[in-house]
């Protein structure tokens, strides 16, 4: 008896072991305590294990508080309020999502996440390892304490972007077997932003207007170029999408939907009539904010001389007419003035190729040029994914 016990007893610890390889060896969500990822000011994610203390829970929803902070009240009927107001839709549009843990609940927990400060902090992140038991056990969106205290309605913003993070996973990962590319993935979660949190919305169309250079980039998500481009760059891109299709969620819900291989096809086969291929779609975006088609947004030119890389699906908008024998780089004229160069590479995947240009000088702009000077008045905040071993995902 006593050898089939310890043989058992090896079985359980491997077992244990091994589902507990990326996180240590303590147990999940015992006594309110849950595996995190804080990050330093270097993006370097710092794994903890804390603990909770509940502070809500409903029909849809637990809301847990790391123990030593505490949350507003306004914070947390905000947050709550929203969540359950907007839930119902988020499933129409984006799909169902999983209940490993049968609660049939979403859990947000709030934390430290930013242990430095830095010029850009995460607000919150979803981490699918979650959804097999390998990190925590649940359906699980991870929230930062000090910009739910701060920017409650931010972060409210910050809960639908992750939710549909979560979402997408599921419908794409686990039930089609085939995970979505991160620009499309976080451009619907930026289409979340859209329909259920303006304040999202006006951050990212002021990070647009002033914060990316004349450079425009939502396709190559991972830019190694120091400017805040891709999530202004999607969520205006959405924008666009919503404003001309009438303001109607269904336009989002048929991308989230649709059957194609191709993520860029998924929405040239959606919006159509907003042109015939990616390339078109893509430059008829920036006319689009020329002609004022997304309130708010406006364009601004490259300043002269500049030397820019070119990443995939990226644009630049310049004053004077730019000749390249590039195999990949597209140009058309916006007006008689400005121009825009396109790098219509569809490639994903590390290590994309760049096409490497030259601003042309001139003494004529007709567009606002780029404002070094400016500020925001909110810090810039960025929503990260996760891949399969718990590092920030870039494609």
């Amino acid at each position: 008896m006593k050898k089939i016990i310890l043989l058992l007893l090896s079985i359980f610890l491997t077992i244990f072991i091994g589902s507990c390889s990326l996180i240590g060896f303590y147990p999940i969500g015992l006594d309110n305590r849950y595996y995190v990822m804080r990050f330093n000011s270097s993006d370097e994610r710092v794994i903890d294990y804390a603990k909770f203390d509940k502070t809500l829970e409903d029909e849809k929803l637990i809301i847990y508080v790391e123990s030593g902070y505490s949350l507003r009240t306004d914070s947390l009927n905000l947050i709550s309020s929203k969540f359950n107001e907007c839930y119902d839709k988020m499933i129409d549009i984006y799909g169902n999502h999983t209940d490993v843990d049968n609660n049939g609940k979403i859990i947000i927990l709030l934390l430290n996440i930013n242990i430095e400060s830095s010029e850009t902090l995460i607000s919150g992140y979803f981490n699918r390892t979650d959804l097999y038991g390998r990190f925590n056990s649940g359906e699980i969106l991870y929230m930062d304490i000090d910009f739910a205290n701060s920017y409650p309605n931010i972060i409210s913003g910050t809960i639908f972007h992750e939710l549909q993070h979560l979402i997408n996973f599921n419908v794409n990962a686990l039930e089609k077997g085939r995970e979505m590319s991160s620009w499309l993935n976080e451009a619907l979660s930026e289409s979340a932003s859209i329909l259920f949190n303006p304040d999202t919305v006006t951050s990212r169309i002021e990070s647009f207007n002033y914060l990316m250079n004349g450079y425009y980039c939502f396709y190559t998500w991972d830019l190694p170029l120091g400017i805040f481009a891709n999530y202004p760059s999607a969520s205006v891109f959405m924008n666009w999408i919503y404003q001309r299709s009438g303001n109607d969620a269904n336009v989002f819900k048929k991308i989230a939907s649709s059957s194609q291989n191709n993520d860029y096809s998924k929405i040239v086969n959606s919006v159509s009539y907003l042109g015939s291929t990616w390339e078109e779609i893509l430059f008829n975006w920036i006319r689009g904010i020329y002609n004022n088609e997304v309130n708010g947004a406006s364009l601004v030119i490259s300043n002269p001389g500049d030397n820019i890389k070119l990443y995939p699906g990226a644009l630049v908008v310049y004053n004077g007419s730019l000749t390249s024998s590039y195999k990949n780089l597209v140009t058309k004229k916006l007006n008689s003035e400005i121009e825009l160069a396109l790098n219509k590479d569809t490639y994903i995947g590390g290590n994309p190729n760049f096409i490497n240009i030259t601003i042309p000088t001139s003494s004529v702009q007709s567009l606002r040029a780029h404002d070094n000077s400016y500020k925001p008045n909110k810090p810039i905040y960025i929503d990260v994914l996760f891949d399969a071993d718990g590092n920030i995902k870039k494609y």
